[in-house]
Order: structure tokens, then sequence, then C-alpha cells
């Protein structure tokens, strides 16, 4: 058993010096390409190679160059009432790899919960996600590298709709919340932007602008975080579809791809596209995508797909979430399901449904990166952990 041990020990040692002979050897662009192609679990192994491997890895420059080969998604589901986030490792569910339960894990919070009744997605950007702890608290989290930040919370009172993505003229992560505000006696369409790079809320009010935001979570696609929303009173509302621009911190509106979309969340993304469904009781499911050529607007749509009958406690909307490997687009139904849709056939299959009964969730696709939420921070440890490590 000894000797055996022994063995054991000589060859890992072996391979830890070839390792470490082949980074003396090579270019060190040729080292970060390849470094930059592996998966973040891989490069928790790597930079325990050499020093010039662990400082190549907690290079900004790197982390950068690492989040564009965009290499493992997953998608991250909140159960509001349950305080819990899973995470949903498609791939390996429609590949066969893993059944159901292997997939399917449940993610532990980074902070104490003690009170907190309540968990809600904010938005999902570059491999960090942005959470609503109960009514006040919100943190932004990389759970594959186990760093979190919490914000300082907004002033005033109410909700509102959130947005979260990346300002790329100012490298910088910006968390906006959307509400209509009182301006003496007038309502005005106020917003709170949260910089991580300065650690701090500001709140800037547009006049102009009349519309009620109808989902809570906006959905973050090139530079900008588009809503549903609604303008004018009851008997006349009309719905369309808001765009705020988280550099130029402008709105836009943009019109729907027909007048017969209803209200409800429909809006994500496929691919490269910001993408819009259409479903209603006992029909094939629309699936749209935007199309912009400077500041025009279309919308083609992608296909029909068929759907089985739901029993009527499972609502009526469709939230693209992702394309999968093979081709079929992912989305999310009603809440409690979670389909993939052959859009080359026009069928779907079931691959996920709630584990809670009639408790409905909130999806996001979440990328694998390196990026921490405290980068910014003039004390922050430069060398990721990589899974607690």
């Amino acid at each position: 058993m000894r000797e055996k041990l022994l063995r054991k020990g000589m060859v890992a040692s072996h391979a830890n010096q070839s390792e470490t002979a082949m980074a003396a050897a090579l270019p060190y662009e040729i080292i970060e390409e390849i470094l930059s192609r592996l998966p973040v679990k891989s490069l928790g192994r790597s930079r325990c190679v050499s020093k010039l491997w662990r400082s190549l890895i907690s290079d900004p420059h790197f982390i950068k160059m690492h989040l564009k080969q965009r290499l493992t998604h997953k998608v991250f589901m909140s159960f509001i009432s349950r305080r819990k986030i899973l995470f949903f490792d498609y791939e390996a569910l429609l590949n066969g790899d893993d059944d159901e339960n292997s997939a399917i894990k449940n993610l532990q919070f980074p902070v104490v919960m003690g009170a907190i009744r309540s968990v809600k997605l904010l938005g999902s950007c570059n491999g960090l996600l942005c959470l609503g702890l109960g009514e006040r608290n919100v943190i932004v989290w990389n759970p594959c590298i186990g760093e979190y930040k919490k914000l300082q919370e907004p002033e005033g009172e109410g909700d509102g709709s959130y947005g979260f993505g990346y300002d790329s003229c100012n490298d910088d992560y910006k968390l906006v919340r959307v509400f209509l505000g009182n301006i003496g006696s007038d309502k005005m369409i106020s917003v709170d932007v949260f910089s991580l790079k300065t650690n701090s809320w500001r709140r800037v009010c547009y006049g102009g602008h009349r519309f009620d935001l109808l989902d809570r979570m906006g959905t973050f696609f090139n530079g900008s975080v588009y809503w549903q929303a609604k303008q004018g009173g009851d008997t006349n509302a009309m719905t369309l579809i808001v765009s705020f621009d988280i550099a130029e911190e402008k709105f836009r509106e943009v019109p729907k791809p027909d007048g017969r979309f209803a209200t409800g969340p429909m809006l994500g993304i496929l691919g490269e596209c910001l993408c819009a469904c259409r479903s209603e009781f006992g029909k094939d499911v629309e699936l749209w995508a935007m199309k912009e050529e400077g500041a025009e607007v279309s919308w083609i749509k992608l296909a029909d797909v068929s759907q089985r009958a739901e029993p009527e406690y499972i609502r009526d909307f469709s939230i693209p979430l992702c394309f999968a490997k093979n081709g079929e687009a992912l989305v999310l139904q009603g809440g409690l399901k979670v389909d993939a849709y052959n859009l080359k056939q026009n069928h779907c299959r079931r691959i996920f449904i709630s584990p809670y009964y009639h408790c409905e969730f909130d999806g996001v696709l979440y990328l694998e990166s390196l990026v921490s939420p405290n980068a910014y921070d003039a004390d922050h440890e430069s060398i990721p952990r990589i899974g607690g490590q």
C-alpha cells in the first residue's frame, strides 16, 4: 500500500514538473490563449502550476479575454417564496450525460438569510447574478468564484422594475431601478442607478415619458435593458417595449412585433438576438427576433411551435432563455416549467418542471466567468478563489 502511494506521488510530481516545464517553454501569449479556453473549474487547478499562471489568471486583461470565449452556460432559477436558487446544467440533461436529479443542484447563498423570506432575480450579466433578498437587500454575486458584494440600500420607497448589465463605454456594471416618482405635484419616471465602479447610487428623473413598466426584471441586451410597458389608462391602454441604454442613460420606445401581443412576460435572449414570445392557451407559441438597422427596429418571426395542452394553473406566457448547443431553444413556460423548442420541426419537449408543485420561478441564463463583483474595490484580492478554493 505504501509503495502504491509513493508511486502515485512520484507520478503526480512528474506531471507537475512537466506542466511547469511547459509553462516555462511556451511563449506567454500562447499560454494565455490556451488557458483562456479552459472552463472556470479547470482554471482553479491550473493556477497552482506556477506563479506565472497564477498571476496570469488573476490579470484583468485575461479575465476579459476568458469572458469572450463564453464557454459554459447554465440556467439559474429563483423560487421566490422558497428562498431557493437552483442551477440547471441543461446541456448535460439534453445530451443524456445527467438525469434531472444530477443536472439540477441547489445553490447555497453567500449570506446568512436569517429573517429574509424571499429571493428575487434582478438580472444576470457576465457571470454576475444580481439578487434581491427580502424587501431592501441587494447583492451582486459570482457563484463560480464565491465572491459577492452587498449594495447600499437605495433611497425612497417602492420596489420598481430592475435591470442589470455591463456599461462597456465606462467599463462598469450597473443596476438600475425604474419607478414612478413624485416631483412636486407631478408624477415622473425616475431611475436609480447603482455603479459597481463608484459603489454609489445616483437618481435621474425623466420628464416627457409616460409609461408603467410591467416586468419586474428587465432583459439586458447589447448595452440596454428592455421591459414591457403600458401607456394610457385602463380603457385605452397600449402596450409597448421600453429600453434603457445604461451608458447614455436614455430611454427609447420600441414597437412590439404586432398588435396581438398581450401583456405578460415574453422577452429574452436567443443567440445574438433579443426575442419575444407570444403564447395563448390552445395555440402555437410564436417566436420573434428583433432586428435593428440604425435607429429602425423591425421583427422577424422565427417559428410557430406547437405545444401540448396545459392545466389551467399554468399561466400562458413564455420567456426565451437561450439556445442549446443542439440548436433547440430553451423557453420558460408559465413560470413552472422549461421546454426545449425544436424550431426546424416546430415542436417542443418538456425538460424541467417545478419540483415545488405550484411554486413559480424566474429563470436567467448564467455564464461562468472569473469576473469579481469587488474588482473595483481598492482592497480587493486580485486572485479569484474559484469555487471557494
